[in-house]
């Protein structure tokens, strides 16, 4: 119709009809853009907030599972400082030699303390967030986490340790010694005798009698000292990264 209209114009040369009904297309053409470009804005807006809510989630559940490796971390430390009290003292465990070798075993426990990222990943490949401050935040977080990457490589004390121990006391380890629930591991220092004082006499000596042993599990449990103080700061920059993620999202809500 308004093509008609401006065509008829420009026929009879009625300049201010043409002009009109130009402004009038080029009006419509605007309106539509921006039409287009608002709700765009609103559709990426609900996908930002809703990635938002998924990335609080992700960080709030590597901060539990952090804290709980955390606190198996301090039970591998302690096990290894009391194994190589034991290696120093340089005594026999006597009747009681299945507790040293619990203490061995636990001493050459690994974890992975790498954090899920995947739903930032996302984010960023959309090019979100678009606070900066958010992204700084989980940034910093994240490279927290990253200098902490080291702990991340099997030690060579655990591959060492366990060729030492006997089959049926690493079968009785994982079915009453060891404890895996909700993705955290526990360690249990009282748990029932699983092989023959003999045998455990026969292990314990093997072990103390490696010359390599004593070095392997110092640098392991060195290694895993300043961890669980190093994973509480990274939750502690988690968590300030939570608290801007639930500002914004307080924001538009």
């Amino acid at each position: 119709m308004i093509l008609r209209r401006l065509t008829t114009a420009l026929r009879k040369q009625d300049w201010f009809t043409v002009l009109i009904e130009t402004l009038i297309v080029v009006l419509g053409v605007f309106l539509g853009i921006q039409l287009g470009n608002w709700n765009e804005a609103r559709v990426q807006r609900a996908q930002e907030t809703e990635l938002l809510r998924a990335l609080h989630q992700e960080i709030e559940t590597s901060i539990r599972l952090t804290q709980q490796k955390s606190d198996a971390i301090l039970q591998v430390v302690d096990a290894g400082r009391r194994s190589l009290a034991f290696l120093e003292a340089g005594e026999s465990c006597g009747n009681a030699c299945w507790p040293v070798l619990v203490d061995f075993f636990h001493a050459s426990q690994w974890q992975s303390i790498e954090v899920d990222r995947s739903t930032y990943d996302e984010m960023r490949r959309q090019g979100f967030p678009r606070s900066r401050e958010i992204v700084d935040a989980v940034e910093g977080y994240l490279a927290q986490n990253a200098t902490l990457s080291i702990t991340n490589h099997l030690p060579t004390y655990r591959s060492r340790v366990r060729q030492l121990i006997p089959l049926d006391a690493q079968e009785f380890y994982w079915a009453t010694c060891y404890i895996l629930e909700d993705g955290a591991e526990t360690y249990v220092l009282d748990c029932a005798k699983g092989i023959s004082d003999a045998a455990s006499a026969r292990a314990v000596g093997k072990i103390a009698d490696t010359p390599d042993i004593a070095l392997l599990l110092t640098e392991w449990a060195g290694l895993h000292s300043a961890t669980p103080a190093d994973l509480e700061d990274q939750n502690m920059a988690a968590e300030r990264a939570l608290d801007m993620i639930e500002a914004e999202l307080e924001r538009r809500s």
